[in-house]
């Protein structure tokens, strides 16, 4: 199942991310990561209602839902909530897809 289109024009350089984690570990979607913490790139321009709900998944493991077209990994309990960056998770346990 696709949550995301491809992209309609190449991507710009540097994507996309390599699916390495803060570590050096590969990811995968399915896989189980430790999330230390939100990075302010995502939660700068965020209501605060939003950035207390994203910062409540601070030190919690979730399971890498999808990686989209530019590298990032999206998270969320059946349909995507929140994407980071690769190298901002810590893998905890390869898993599968089927979530």
């Amino acid at each position: 199942m696709s949550f995301f289109p491809p992209p309609s024009k190449p991507l710009p350089d540097g994507y996309p991310l390599e699916q390495i984690d803060a570590q050096g570990a590969p990811l995968s979607a399915g896989d189980l990561v430790l999330i230390p913490a939100m990075p302010e790139w995502l939660i700068h321009d965020v209501p605060p209602e939003e950035v207390s709900r994203l910062r409540a998944q601070e030190g919690t493991h979730m399971r890498i839902l999808k990686v989209d077209a530019h590298g990032y990994v999206w998270f969320g309990a059946h349909d995507p909530w929140f994407c980071l960056r690769p190298s901002d998770v810590v893998l905890q346990h390869r898993g599968t897809n089927e979530i």
